[in-house]
């Protein structure tokens, strides 16, 4: 016969034998994973992979280098921060318009319930900008609220480059004044100083040629814009220029220069040469 100890023995290893066979319970809230870097959290809850993507980073700065090349070569170099430790650097894009680089940043984090911490995280990043073949000229890099600008001297082309490249030339110079030098020498010498723009970077002066018929000397001023797709500031360029009139030998009398719409006249009292 079993004694009341030995029933009672049996009861409770009974009792722990129907509990282990039992699911075990687990809590309703997701189990946080631990991470030797809490800038990068584990995803968790089968959220694994799935990001939200936005712009939630602060440029604090913004600088452009130009590298000692040429063509030369140009990078951005941006640092800030992210708000917290889940939000990290997804791409930073660049966009060109007309004399313009727009840095868009992309940042993301992940989806499901994440351990993040709330301090800021720095970030310094370098981009490089595709500035081979453009014309001379001033350029602005802007990222968000920060904006600096580069000048390029002269056209970011290789000779050899220039040399394939076709053209297209015409008068698309606008002239806005000319005025007339006259040098305290003799034989005198007559100079044209003449100003106006051009209606865009890409359109150069190639040459300024001077016709003479008789008492009247013609100017023309001769562009040049390369053909195809090239990327061209619409803002216009101003110049300003200085040519020489071959006035020596002439006789005394009245002359007039005309360029464009706008003209003028010197005159020489005795015959402009030496006797």
């Amino acid at each position: 016969m079993f004694t009341r100890k030995t029933i009672y023995a049996m009861l409770i290893m009974l009792s722990l034998l129907f509990s282990a066979c039992q699911p075990a319970a687990f809590p309703d809230e997701p189990v946080i994973l631990p991470t030797e870097n809490p800038s990068k959290p584990y995803p968790v809850d089968g959220d694994e992979g799935k990001f939200i993507y936005g712009q939630d980073a602060t440029v604090e700065s913004l600088e452009v280098v130009l590298l000692e090349s040429f063509p030369l070569q140009a990078q951005a170099e941006i640092t800030g921060y992210f708000p917290n430790g889940c939000i990290e650097l997804h791409e930073i894009s660049v966009e060109q318009q007309e004399m313009n680089f727009i840095l868009t940043i992309t940042t993301r984090r992940p989806t499901g319930d994440m351990a993040c911490t709330e301090a800021l995280v720095p970030f310094e990043e370098v981009v490089a900008l595709d500035i081979e073949g453009l014309v001379a000229g001033t350029y602005h890099v802007i990222a968000q609220d920060r904006e600096v600008k580069f000048e390029l001297v002269v056209d970011n082309v290789l000779q050899e480059q220039v040399n394939d490249m076709k053209f297209a030339f015409g008068s698309d110079a606008v002239l806005r004044s000319m005025s007339l030098n006259i040098m305290e020498s003799f034989p005198v010498q007559v100079s044209v100083n003449l100003s106006g723009y051009l209606p865009n970077e890409c359109v150069k002066i190639d040459q300024i040629n001077v016709l003479k018929d008789g008492e009247i000397f013609t100017i023309r001023i001769i562009t040049k814009r390369p053909t195809g797709d090239v990327s061209c500031t619409m803002a216009i360029v101003p110049f300003e220029e200085t040519v020489a009139l071959e006035v020596e030998g002439l006789l005394a009398g009245e002359y007039t220069v005309q360029c464009d719409d706008i003209s003028d006249t010197f005159t020489f009292q005795q015959d402009n040469k030496v006797q």
